[in-house]
């Protein structure tokens, strides 16, 4: 009879245990059960995974490498696709840029009114329409120079900006600061276009979380991520990249990034664009950046690529009801 006690007594303390063991196991798979219950959790669901497999099958036919994450924004959900890759940014650093400029400026080391000149020798080249704006001596305000450097692209902006907050390396601290590791700013477009080497390179991760930063008013305070958001919008450049297979009206800010010609291919190094898509019926919104580095598809196909993956993400999360 004893024995039988004994035996008893085992059988339940297993029994304990193995129940101890089974709900720990529970609780660290729900992790927290009401971002779960709001859809709020981060992880992938079947939206998530379907459009997964889509993206890469666009991303195969880039005949390069393609560096691409998409982040829902409210939900926290995102896909990636050699997000980590860090890949060259091209003009795309301007963003990077652009908030370390109005960082100074929050700082008090500058002002947005502030006068600033320009000269013909501080010409960057560019796009001839960018170039004559400097034909001769002027000055513009560090806002109008922002304003150029990110909805024109303008590389002789940037350059002046680029001095005004202590050089890449500063914009580079100033990323760190924000919490990304992987956004390396350490040229300025004259010591690249003279040496084609050591390109500012970045990851797509960081890039869309920049911009998850950025719309939430992480990065900046409410009147200059305003105001940054808004040059985005504006945007003249790579209209047929990001925007191009999007519903016509849908609210785009983007910055784009294109390299130089490979001598091999005749096609472009480098194809980018990193934005915020405004989602239909108060569904959100997307915080996208796609890299597309090294291809062999001419120009137009590049951008082509950069619309379908952005039209892909767009109808996945745009039918989906909003929470």
């Amino acid at each position: 009879m004893r024995l039988n006690s004994v035996c008893i007594l085992v059988l339940f303390t297993t029994l304990a245990l193995a129940c101890t063991k089974s709900t720990t196991t529970a609780e660290v798979r729900l992790g927290n059960p009401s971002a779960v219950a709001n859809g709020t959790s981060g992880e992938p669901g079947r939206v998530e995974q379907e459009l997964e497999q889509r993206l890469k099958a666009i991303s195969e036919r880039g005949q390069g490498i393609v560096g691409l994450s998409v982040v829902h924004i409210e939900s926290g959900k995102t896909i990636s696709i050699n997000g980590n890759s860090q890949l060259p940014l091209y003009s795309v650093f301007k963003l990077p840029l652009a908030i370390a400029v109005l960082k100074e400026v929050e700082e008090n080391r500058l002002r947005l009114d502030q006068q600033v000149q320009l000269t013909p020798a501080e010409i960057v080249p560019g796009t001839p329409q960018n170039t004559a704006l400097w034909r001769k001596p002027i000055n513009y305000s560090i806002e109008r120079l922002v304003e150029f450097a990110i909805s024109r692209s303008d590389n002789t902006s940037a350059e002046k900006l680029l001095q005004l907050v202590g050089g890449p390396l500063k914009v580079t601290e100033q990323m760190r600061a924000l919490g990304f590791q992987n956004l390396d700013i350490h040229s300025t477009g004259t010591e690249y276009i003279k040496t084609r080497q050591n390109p500012n390179i970045g990851s797509a991760e960081d890039l869309a979380k920049l911009l998850v930063q950025l719309h939430q008013g992480k990065s900046l305070q409410v009147a200059h991520t305003n105001l940054l958001v808004g040059f985005m919008q504006r945007a003249t450049t790579g209209l047929h990249r990001l925007r191009g297979d999007l519903p016509a009206g849908t609210v785009v800010a983007d910055k784009t990034g294109s390299g130089e010609r490979n001598d091999a291919t005749g096609t472009a190094k480098a194809t980018n664009d990193v934005g915020i898509i405004t989602l239909p019926a108060n569904r959100g919104h997307l915080a996208i950046a796609i890299l597309v580095s090294e291809s062999k598809l001419p120009d137009a196909a590049q951008e082509k690529l950069i619309a379908e993956l952005a039209r892909a993400a767009y109808d996945a999360y745009a039918t989906t009801p909003a929470n």
